[in-house]
């Protein structure tokens, strides 16, 4: 093994719990996330050309964390009580994801002409909208989407959607007052407990039943396609399985396994930093932003006005927009910025629920571009 590469595989595991102190510390400004620290860390490694990256062995380092840390994410996912506490919340969950599906079906098909992958940029953006980066990164894998691909659509939600979001959390809470009913407010406060820290000695069984679902997923797909080539296959029942699990009471044994998992996508995203080459792709990264500029505000216009259509009022609709766009750790941060902590449960379950479901609707919609514009 070259130095080059232990230095590689030592950057991919550790850093990412520099990113974790750092975020959680308050050390990282507050637009600096853990997942973009990790990605800038490696897209740095790797353009500045500080050592050698084996590419290979980058891809083969991605796709195990991923593997093992998308079941772990997944056994957070409570769909009974996503359906017991949301209500309101679920309809403009719903209604945000039917907007995600139409207006990025729409421009995917449109930009299908102008960027040969179109298809795949359309199911991991779908992802983003109902669950998040996990989905993004899981649908990336399941298309095949080149690596460059996944840090730029990252990339641009970074700047478009961060932008959005600091808006939510400022001005626009008090715009969207004058257009949609006000909130009730007068509830219990109560707090999510996605982000608590797990003791070492609890985190051992949950990788245990992690690692035992993905070989199940693994030895099935193997079992019936003679394989393992066929990565949308094994992401979608990885993704099954996971969810099978979830409404078991294995979860509530192991404890809460998301911090885990999310560990996992951390590597995940240092190893796709590390991958990605800016200048191998410099003209098809104002594509990609375009293609995601027009699919982001054209989903949360149709969002709003299928809210303002169905009267709900305007706390649920703003955190049923983060829970699809932002993934349950900003329900917390945005409930808190609106003051309404009434509606916590509700918007981290649907989130929650949004990530379950966010890998079918992504990687459904991006074969059924495929299959609109003719790409074979």
């Amino acid at each position: 093994m070259s130095a080059a590469l232990i230095l590689s595989i030592a950057l991919c595991i550790g850093f990412p719990f520099f990113a974790r102190y750092g975020e959680r510390s308050g050390l990282f400004p507050s637009w600096l996330s853990s997942i973009i620290a990790c990605y800038l860390i490696g897209i740095l490694v790797s353009n500045l050309r500080l050592w050698d990256v084996d590419n290979g062995a980058m891809e083969a380092v991605a796709g195990a964390s991923m593997l093992i840390g998308l079941p772990l994410l997944l056994f957070a996912v409570r769909i009974k009580e996503s359906l017991q506490y949301a209500g309101r919340m679920l309809l403009s969950f719903a209604l945000c994801c039917v907007a995600g599906l139409f207006c990025t079906a729409i421009v995917g098909y449109y930009m299908s002409g102008t960027i040969p992958d179109s298809w795949k940029v359309g199911g991991m953006l779908v992802g983003l909208y109902t669950g998040g980066t996990p989905n993004v990164q899981a649908i990336g894998l399941a298309l095949e989407a080149p690596s460059e691909y996944l840090v730029l659509v990252q990339a641009a939600d970074v700047l478009l959607g961060g932008s959005y979001l600091l808006g939510l959390v400022t001005f626009l809470p008090a715009i969207y007052g004058y257009f949609f009913p006000a909130s009730d407010k007068d509830d219990v406060e109560i707090k999510s407990s996605l982000t608590d820290q797990v003791p070492f000695s609890q985190q051992l069984p949950q990788l245990v039943v992690g690692l035992l679902v993905t070989a199940a997923s693994v030895g099935v797909v193997y079992l019936f396609t003679g394989g393992l080539s066929n990565l949308t296959a094994l992401i979608l029942t990885l993704t099954t399985f996971s969810l099978l699990v979830s409404v078991t009471r294995i979860p509530t044994r192991i404890g809460n396994s998301y911090p885990l998992g999310e560990y996992f996508i951390l590597i995940f995203c240092v190893a796709l930093g590390l991958m990605a080459d800016f200048r191998a792709l410099a003209a098809d990264g104002m594509d990609l932003l375009y293609f995601s500029a027009l699919a982001l505000y054209s989903t949360t216009l149709l969002h709003l006005l299928l809210c303002k259509l169905f009267k709900i009022d305007r706390d649920t609709v703003i955190l049923s927009y983060v829970a699809g766009f932002y993934g349950p750790i900003f329900v917390v941060q945005v409930a808190a910025a609106l003051k309404n902590k009434r509606l916590l449960a509700a918007g981290i379950a649907v989130s929650l629920l949004g990530f379950g479901i966010g890998n079918y609707l992504g990687i459904g919609l991006g074969y059924f571009i495929r299959w609109w514009s003719g790409v074979f």
